[in-house]
């Protein structure tokens, strides 16, 4: 079972097959041997095998979806930490996905139904928290707000593991000395035992003397260089926001140090030692989806305004919408999960039309057609007027 994310919904938009199933079931929470598990999945798979004896499509491509069907069982569903579990179905697919959303449903068509997993959307997407200070550094996975701290190859484990400061400098070298690179120095082989002038070294104030806290700037940077390094390699590809969590000079250098894309432009300056893991993953959480409703806004505006100058930039028609969106026009899509309607679309004619028996839901198609295309979906939220079931910016006019 996966939890959904922007990459997995963006993989289920682009899948092409001639059949596909998409059966949106209730569950019960936990897991566990419950009869509600095993007869919503003995529904679901009822209905979508009766709604798959509808389809005219290729027979070999029937006979995988049913055969994938009827291996869908109770150990591939139970456990849905919110209550509700989504599994797609193609001749060469099987995705059994933990999400957020309102309806139970089965659907059977040319393409997933993917419209009811924008609620999961309004949620804080789930991310990573990088949390490091001198004495450790360490990333969790945020995960339906549960956190899991991750194994990151070359993540040094504290400042000491790479440092070239003795202990006594790290204090700042309580006889008011440093060491000068001499023998019987720090710099100059193995320590030895004080005589009876005191410690080696020289004054602080001394003109011959080497100022090792420009060694520790150094290695403090070279710190920070490996741990941000080493979490952005981790996370590569992946897409997943991440929050930084450090004391504040700690925390100017890292960000400094990385280009890591998904960077969450607001962070915590705090040291990690004085939050507990409940403090850390609100605090993150926060700062995530001040960033998330702070895009959103943004795009929203935009789209608006272009509304509001009829420049044809964007636009309200589910129709032109969707025939947009399959062209790949579409480049910010918001949408009210909770409406439907219903018609005819032709992809490869690029053509639309409401129609009361429609066997298509052109809401639906507006969102998996722009996932598709790289375009962005968000959730309205009740944003535009009361009548605004969709709205889309394009990336160039008509």
């Amino acid at each position: 079972m996966q939890r959904l994310n922007t990459s997995l919904l963006r993989d289920l938009a682009a899948c092409d097959a001639p059949i596909c199933v998409s059966l949106y079931m209730e569950m019960a929470a936990g897991g566990g041997e419950h009869d509600h598990i095993r007869i919503a999945l003995k529904n679901a798979k009822s209905q979508a095998q009766k709604a798959i004896a509808t389809v005219a499509a290729d027979a070999a491509a029937i006979a995988s979806v049913e055969q994938r069907l009827r291996a869908l069982s109770y150990d591939d569903v139970a456990g849905g930490s919110e209550r509700r579990v989504a599994v797609f179905i193609a001749p060469d697919v099987t995705r059994v996905v933990d999400a957020r959303f309102t309806e139970t449903s089965v659907h059977v068509g040319p393409r997933f139904r993917l419209l009811p997993l924008l609620e999961d959307l309004k949620q804080t997407p789930d991310h990573a928290i990088l949390v490091a200070s001198r004495e450790r550094a360490c990333l969790y996975r945020a995960v339906g707000g549960i956190l899991s701290e991750e194994k990151i190859p070359d993540l040094p484990g504290s400042l000491a593991a790479i440092s070239k400061f003795t202990n006594q400098q790290e204090k700042g070298n309580i006889h008011g000395r440093e060491d000068s690179g001499i023998p019987a120095s720090y710099r100059g082989g193995l320590m030895s035992p004080a005589g009876p002038a005191g410690p080696s070294g020289v004054p602080h104030h001394s003109m011959g003397g080497h100022d090792w806290r420009e060694d520790h700037e150094e290695d403090m940077r070279s710190y920070a260089n490996l741990i941000i390094n080493a979490v952005a390699q981790y996370l590569s590809g992946t897409n997943t926001p991440l929050v930084l969590i450090a004391d504040e000079r700690l925390y100017g250098m890292l960000r400094a140090s990385t280009e890591y894309p998904f960077l969450v432009d607001k962070g915590i300056t705090q040291h990690p030692d004085t939050l507990d893991q409940t403090e850390m993953r609100d605090a993150a959480s926060q700062c995530l989806q001040s960033a998330v409703e702070k895009r959103r806004s943004e795009t929203w505006d935009k789209l608006a305004m272009s509304l509001g100058r009829g420049d044809r930039e964007a636009s309200k028609d589910p129709v032109e919408i969707v025939t947009a969106a399959a062209t790949g026009r579409v480049s910010h899509l918001f949408v009210d999960s909770g409406h439907t309607l219903y018609g005819h679309f032709d992809a490869t004619k690029l053509t639309a039309e409401p129609a009361e028996d429609g066997a298509d839901d052109l809401i639906d198609c507006a969102v998996v057609e722009t996932l598709r295309n790289g375009g962005d979906v968000f959730p309205l939220e009740g944003r535009g007027s009361v009548e605004t079931c969709i709205a889309a910016s394009f990336r160039y006019p008509v």
